[in-house]
């Protein structure tokens, strides 16, 4: 039935959020595809509900994107990124998107920390309490996060850490944001430990056969020894059936990802040999010596699928 103009139908209220079992928090768009996006794809799969926090809109990110203009596009980088991850997360079949609403900082010591809307600029009791309310009206049991410190000096992930923990601890509390909702404790809290399974060294002579600048490699080891690796993680997932998915998902941060990157080029062998495992230390509880587990839902009563 066609309705007359004054029987116009009225605007369709937007769904209600839906709770999620998982929840991600990290500092920028392509952020949960790399060091999360194998997880997410794994318990996906599994049929988790996941959720996704992205505290920047990447806005001082370089555009690799051969379709773009390096100049004339940057000023709206920021709603491209956002379109870029959006996409990221269908693929990763992430079941919540929030955005935490502060500017990309840029890296360690640029123009961009100093811009009033720069994460690293937020009031940290402010920004925590956008993450407060996003997780008590989500819900989640599992909270994921940073690496200890940020994982490196990038402002954004090193702030991104502090809130997310800060966060982590104010949404139990019944006395604190009392108009973000009702207390939510979250059973655990885990923080990324290793992007990859460790052993990168010994594949250093196939990614320079690809013809790959592995210098980073050596960068990368001198962060190794101030920050977790897989040596000391909680959990250790076994990813390699999700590598072909993340690759998908940071592929479509076409803004960040050169075509002839690292994760264009990579053949798929080589990619589940280095992207195998996803290593995750739990801060909350605390862990005792020695202590392992096999899942992050261990002991949460939770069954959850083989995928």
């Amino acid at each position: 039935m066609t309705l007359a103009p004054s029987e116009e139908a009225p605007a369709a209220s937007p769904a209600p959020a839906q709770t999620v079992t998982m929840l991600v928090v990290r500092p920028h768009p392509d952020d949960e595809s790399s060091a999360t996006g194998g997880m997410l794809a794994l318990y996906s799969a599994r049929g988790v509900r996941t959720g996704v926090v992205t505290c920047t809109g990447g806005e001082e990110g370089e555009i690799k994107d051969p379709d773009l203009d390096p100049v004339a596009d940057f000023p709206r980088l920021g709603e491209i990124r956002e379109r870029e991850l959006r996409t990221a997360c269908e693929i990763l079949a992430v079941s919540e998107l929030r955005l935490l609403g502060y500017r990309d900082s840029g890296m360690l010591g640029t123009p961009g920390n100093q811009h009033p809307e720069a994460f690293c600029q937020a009031d940290p009791a402010e920004a925590a309490g956008r993450l407060v309310k996003i997780i008590r009206e989500l819900k989640p049991r599992i909270m994921v996060t940073e690496p200890v410190g940020g994982g490196y000096e990038h402002p954004d992930h090193v702030n991104c850490y502090k809130v997310s923990v800060d966060a982590f601890h104010a949404a139990a509390d019944p006395a604190a944001y009392p108009e973000a909702g009702p207390a939510w404790q979250i059973d655990k809290l885990y923080a990324v430990a290793q992007i990859d399974d460790g052993r990168w060294e010994e594949l250093i002579p196939e990614f320079e056969a690809l013809g790959l600048d592995v210098s980073w490699l050596k960068r990368r080891q001198d962060r190794a020894e101030r920050h977790p690796g897989p040596e000391s993680a909680t959990i250790a997932l076994d990813v390699r059936p999700y590598t072909e998915i993340q690759r998908q998902a940071l592929l479509a941060h076409r803004t960040q990802i050169a075509p002839d990157g690292f994760w264009a080029v990579l053949s798929e062998d080589l990619r589940r040999r280095a992207f195998a495992t996803a290593y995750l230390v739990r801060l909350h509880p605390p862990v005792e010596a020695g202590e392992r587990e096999q899942d992050l839902f261990d002991g949460l009563g939770i069954t959850v699928g083989e995928g």
